[in-house]
Formats: structure tokens, C-alpha cells, sequence
């Protein structure tokens, strides 16, 4: 087995784009593959895995090979390691010429090494891991992370039933899926495959959505003909469950800083033959203003870290530091308060982010009840989801109900 170096230069050129420019690992990625169109089918699936996997065991791969972060050829070094570790014979390449030949044994044994560089983690996310959570679960969690997600659909139950679907993608494209013990629209994929231009999804009857994330609709309980704000709602994924769960039936205000994501939404509600979702951006007060008190329901999907979904983005461990996520809990806190004074009395507000971290979570939550804006909301229950125990993504759920 070896590796071409034109494949090489490119997964270099994407550990120097994602880890070195911070840029976003699944854009990277894609655009990567949109330039290098010549790639075989066999080329690309190497590119992303030896990208995912130098991003994910980045510490490991450090530690396995004595790796200097600061040298000239790191990246190229970084690769090397990975190489050795799939058997690929190393090139005789200037790039890798201090990747040494001793042996190496991956995965490390966890009786002889930190728990931080057997699971390749930063200082400060061990540090976080243990203060926020026992040893052992601890210990389960980061191990978690770096195991393959799964993939998951949400069948949209505007246009099909979930069981007819499975039967279907199993008779028509030999894709194999099961349902989640959780919800039913909920279907578990065996293996991983492209189905971007899949003709069920381009007819809008599934969704691509972690069993996790798709609990978040169903806390919001959304009824049909109800008033419902998505406050940060992204490209829509969330908007699109509710609007399935009512059945196309009421509104569902949707806001978000981005108009790009927002045009991305109303392109997916009508694949999905979705009608009620009014789009705008959280920039438009006057809006706001008229939307006061008048809400049965608001979601705060938040910004966060992302430090619940390392499986699918291990980019953000090495990307995130405490500084930043000081500034994200400052942003979280901001908008769960402007957003709570949509809500009508006796409505509910939800909040929902993919970290498992009690500082952007339950903190949250408590300093949002001290508030101002907080005082007349009652907090009903609250759920964090370990991946270690699910499964499936790590998210944090709170429902609060306004009681004047």
C-alpha cells in the first residue's frame, strides 16, 4: 500500500487549512475535493480519512513520534506518523525524513500512558473533563470521541412513514437502517454513504440529523397551530422537525445572523414541503418588538463549543481554548435573555447546546433564573446526553416554563 504524493500535498494542504488557519473541517474538506476533481473515488476516501484521523489523534500521533509542533515539516510529519500506523511504507520524501522507523504501537495501552495523549486531548479539556464530570465517566466520554459516529436520518413524516422508508432504502438502494430506540422518524444507518443525491432525499423525505439533536424537537413538544421562534436557527434543521411534528401546521419564526443560512433553510423547507417558516435575521428589532410575549414556544439551539460532537468535528478541540468559550458563554447567556421576552405567560422556552459541559449548560441556566429576564421563568427539567452512554451526539436540554 502506498500513498501518491500529489494525494499526500493534499492532505497536508488540509491540516495546514484546518489546524494552522482554524478554517472549518467539513468546508475544508469539500473544497479540497472540488479542487482535485481528478481524484479517484479510492483517493478521496483516503484524503478524509488520513485528514480525520491526523485531526482526531493529532496528540497521539505527537507523542507516538516524537513530533516537534514547531519543525518546518510538521504536517508532513504529522502524516507520517499516520502512514506508519496504517502499514503504508514511508517515501523516501525530504518532508518525512525525521519520522523515525521504531515501532510503533497504536491504539497506546491505557495502563501506560496519560489518559490526555491516549485519547489525544488538550491540557485544558482534560482539566474541564475532570471538574465537570466522576473519573470513570470521564474516562468513558473522551474515549468516546474518538470512536466513528454513526449516520443517522430523521424520516420526514410530512411525506413518508419512517417504516416505509427503511423498507425502501433497504429494497430500492441496499442501504441498510434501523430504528433508534428513541423516536420513532429516527433511522440508523449500518454504514456510511454519500446519499447527497440520493432520490429520496432530494425529494425532501429524509433529513440527515444525529439521533441527539433530533431529541431537541421533541422537547419543544411543539403542537399544530402553536407560535413557535427558532431563535438561532441555522440552515434549519431543528425548524424543519418542529414544522414535521406540527404537522405543516401554525408558524415558526426563524432567526438567525446569517442570511446565507437562512436561504439555505427555505431551500430545505420546500424540498421538504414545508410551509411555515418565516426567515429573518436577528438584526431585524422592529420584529422583535411585535413577536414580544406573543410566542407558545421558544428554542435557543445556542452557539456553543461543540465540544458534544468531537466524533463528527474533532477540529474543535484543538480550535477551542477557555478564552473562547468564555466569550461564547457570554453570548449564550445574552441571547437566552433577549430571547425570553418573546415568550407568552404559561409558554415555554427551551434551551440546547452540542456541549456536555456544565459551564455553558446548567450554569447557563441558573445564572439566566437569577436574572432579570429570568425571574418569571421556572425551570421543568433538564437532561445533558453523553455520547458514551447514547451512543450518539453529546447535547444539553432544558425546558422552562413562564409562570407570569
Amino acid at each position: 500500500m502506498k500513498l501518491h504524493r500529489n494525494l499526500a500535498l493534499g492532505i497536508v494542504e488540509g491540516l495546514q487549512q484546518i489546524l494552522h488557519k482554524n478554517e472549518a473541517l467539513r468546508p475544508s474538506l469539500t473544497s479540497l475535493l472540488k479542487q482535485n476533481r481528478s481524484w479517484g473515488s479510492r483517493d478521496r476516501r483516503q484524503l478524509g480519512e488520513a485528514i480525520l484521523d491526523c485531526i482526531r489523534w493529532k496528540r497521539t500521533y505527537e507523542y507516538l513520534g516524537g513530533l516537534n509542533t514547531q519543525s518546518k515539516h510538521y504536517y508532513w510529519e504529522l502524516l507520517g506518523v499516520w502512514m506508519r500506523t496504517k502499514g503504508i511504507n514511508l517515501p523516501d520524501w525530504e518532508e518525512l525524513s525525521a519520522v523515525g522507523e521504531s515501532q510503533i504501537e497504536f491504539p497506546l495501552d491505557p495502563k501506560a500512558t496519560e489518559r490526555k495523549i491516549r485519547e489525544s486531548l488538550p491540557d485544558w479539556l482534560d482539566e474541564l473533563g475532570l471538574k465537570s464530570f466522576e473519573e470513570t465517566t470521564w474516562n468513558n466520554e473522551c474515549h468516546s470521541f474518538n470512536q466513528i459516529a454513526p449516520l443517522v436520518l430523521r424520516a420526514n413524516t410530512l411525506k413518508v412513514d419512517p417504516l416505509n422508508l427503511g423498507e425502501r432504502l433497504k429494497k430500492e438502494y441496499s442501504i441498510h437502517a434501523s430504528q433508534a430506540p428513541t423516536h420513532s422518524e429516527t433511522l440508523v444507518l449500518e454504514k456510511h454513504q454519500n446519499l447527497s443525491q440520493n432520490a429520496l432525499y432530494l425529494n425532501g423525505e429524509f433529513e440527515i440529523q444525529d439521533a441527539n439533536s433530533q431529541q431537541v424537537a421533541h422537547w419543544v413538544d411543539p403542537k399544530q397551530g402553536a407560535l413557535l421562534v427558532d431563535a438561532c436557527a441555522g440552515s434549519g434543521g431543528k425548524s424543519l422537525h418542529m414544522a414535521a411534528l406540527m404537522q405543516n401546521k401554525g408558524k415558526i419564526m426563524a432567526f438567525d445572523p446569517y442570511q446565507n443560512k437562512l436561504d439555505q433553510l427555505q431551500k430545505r423547507a420546500q424540498r421538504c414541503g414545508v410551509s411555515i417558516i418565516e426567515t429573518s435575521t436577528t438584526s431585524d428589532s422592529q420584529l422583535y418588538a411585535k413577536l414580544e410575549g406573543a410566542a407558545d414556544v421558544v428554542l435557543v439551539d445556542a452557539p456553543c463549543s461543540g465540544l458534544g460532537v468531537l466524533r463528527r468535528n474533532p477540529a474543535a478541540k484543538w480550535q477551542m481554548n477557555p478564552e473562547r468559550i468564555k466569550v461564547l458563554e457570554q453570548l449564550q447567556l445574552q441571547i437566552l435573555e433577549q430571547n425570553a421576552a418573546l415568550v407568552k405567560n404559561g409558554g415555554a422556552l427551551v434551551y440546547a447546546t452540542c456541549s456536555i459541559f456544565p459551564n455553558e449548560n446548567q450554569d447557563q441556566i441558573a445564572k439566566f433564573l437569577l436574572s432579570n429576564a429570568g425571574k418569571n421563568f421556572k425551570l421543568e427539567k433538564e437532561q445533558t446526553l453523553l455520547t458514551h452512554q447514547t451512543g450518539f451526539d453529546g447535547f444539553y436540554m432544558a425546558k422552562l416554563h413562564r409562570t407570569g
